[in-house]
């Protein structure tokens, strides 16, 4: 008797730990997903930007200028983040992430319950 409840124990610690790793491994690669959408975007930008600039530069006269207006815009936009929704945003991103490792260990503990019933 004592054997099986040793056995139990050891099966159980190792579903909780590969729960846990298939959680965090979900996780990690949505994260890294996520980054890499986040860089590819933000290079989009970034050569849009510039391609503004220097059109409305070549439009003003002034490439200075081009760019100014563009950094304006950007330096507006960042106050508006600011000052409207960095907490409505910051509280959003907290709930996914929860929101997803929630999901991913349920999905996974349903799994291996299954397997535990089934073997």
């Amino acid at each position: 008797m004592v054997d099986l409840l040793k056995k139990y124990f050891e099966k159980r610690f190792e579903l909780i730990k590969l729960d846990l790793i298939t959680v965090f491994a979900n996780m990690a690669s949505g994260l890294v997903s996520t980054l890499l959408l986040l860089v590819l975007g933000l290079f989009i930008l970034c050569m849009f930007s510039f391609s503004f600039a220097f059109w409305a530069g070549e439009a003003l006269g002034s490439e200075a200028l081009g760019f100014a207006i563009v950094g304006g815009f950007y330096t507006l936009l960042f106050a508006v983040y600011l000052f409207f929704s960095k907490d409505k945003l910051e509280l959003k991103i907290k709930d996914q992430i929860v929101k997803s490792a929630l999901s991913d260990k349920e999905n996974a503990g349903n799994l291996n319950q299954s397997e535990i019933d089934n073997g």
